[in-house]
């Protein structure tokens, strides 16, 4: 039995990671983890109108969701197994993961009443990018009584992540002739110091705290460049990640405050995502606290500093925590590897998860 987990981990991995899937591009790994769907028994498999791949096992009104991505950042990298080791591209974040869910539903499926539960397993796309694959689940409505969200965690219990803020900050200054002294500040003094007045609040790289990124900056244009003159336009987008502890309201009264200080500035919100906290008595973590302890671990509990679908899948269900296999320090790096050992070790709480919540719920 083990020997067979073990060849049809391996299998599952190694072929979803030749399907190359940076996020946009998800047709052909969606399409081999179909047909693995399928052979594991799952009888209900289909995909939305975004492309995730809906698997849908019993009948019961109580349920539970494991929802993984399986778009990747690009760059693709050579697949390789070594001993137990498999590396490439996704196969930490998040096709290690993914594989884990799908073998811990078809082993939680053989003794699970399915004329009383429910299990989904979702692979979503484009988490990497706009998340357009969770956003399409909240669309069109999707509820469930409980959600594991698949992303390496160390094989910790992550109970929140931080948000995330997109702003673009502009500013315009009367142009003059760089030879003299500017009539005004110009456009880059002002967005130097906006900069520096946001770094001072938002430097602390914890999760329960806000922190500041320069994304680009530009002043002036290309037509300016051939003459001495001060540029009278400047813009920065910067990347705010709004600490778990904090609010997206509090962060934007604080910048519109700021950039309203200086002459011809402009502040604008390209993108949000809210922080996620959930609690540790939620029925969710509960189960996979005893999962964890069923296959003789203690279960840590962390917070994370960057986002993941967790962040939009809190509206399905507060019920909501996020856990995987795999060493998160590589996720996104030109080392992505991960043990079978781990993803089996994964599936096996994911199965041991599923039992425990329905007992609990």
């Amino acid at each position: 039995m083990e020997n067979a987990l073990r060849s049809l981990a391996l299998d599952m991995l190694v072929d979803l990671l030749k399907a190359y899937s940076p996020t946009g591009h998800e047709e052909k790994a969606v399409k081999v983890l179909q047909g693995y769907a399928k052979s594991l028994g799952f009888d209900t498999v289909y995909t939305d109108d975004a492309g995730n791949l809906i698997i849908e096992i019993g009948y019961g009104k109580k349920s539970i969701a494991l929802i993984g991505h399986i778009d990747t950042v690009p760059g693709e990298l050579p697949i390789e197994v070594e001993n137990d080791a498999v590396r490439g591209r996704g196969a930490v974040d998040a096709k290690g993961p993914l594989v884990a869910m799908f073998i811990g539903a078809a082993l939680a499926m053989k003794d699970t009443d399915l004329n009383k539960h429910k299990v989904y397993v979702i692979a979503a796309v484009g988490e990497e990018g706009d998340s357009r694959g969770a956003k399409e689940l909240i669309k069109r409505g999707f509820r469930t009584d409980g959600i594991i969200v698949g992303e390496p965690s160390n094989n910790s219990i992550v109970l929140g992540y931080r948000g995330s803020m997109k702003v673009m900050i502009r500013c315009l200054s009367i142009p003059s002739h760089s030879s003299s002294p500017p009539l005004e500040p110009p456009v880059y003094e002002k967005l130097i110091n906006i900069w520096t007045r946001i770094k001072e609040k938002y430097s602390i790289f914890k999760a329960q705290f806000t922190t500041a990124t320069i994304l680009s900056i530009r002043c002036g244009d290309d037509v300016e460049l051939g003459y001495s003159i001060y540029p009278n336009e400047g813009y920065m987008i910067v990347d705010l990640r709004i600490g778990i502890e904090d609010t997206l309201k509090n962060v934007d009264s604080y910048l519109q405050n700021l950039v309203s200080q200086f002459n011809s500035c402009s502040y604008n919100v390209l993108d949000y995502t809210h922080p996620v906290k959930t609690s540790i008595t939620n029925t969710i973590v509960r189960a996979l606290t005893r999962a964890i302890i069923i296959e003789g671990e203690k279960p840590r509990f962390v917070y994370k500093l960057g986002t993941s679908d967790m962040n939009l899948l809190q509206s399905c269900t507060s019920n909501i925590v996020a856990y995987g296999p795999g060493k998160s320090e590589l996720s996104h790096t030109n080392k992505e590897k991960i043990s079978i050992e781990e993803v089996l070790y994964g599936a096996k709480v994911y199965r041991n998860a599923i039992r425990e919540f329905f007992k609990l719920f």
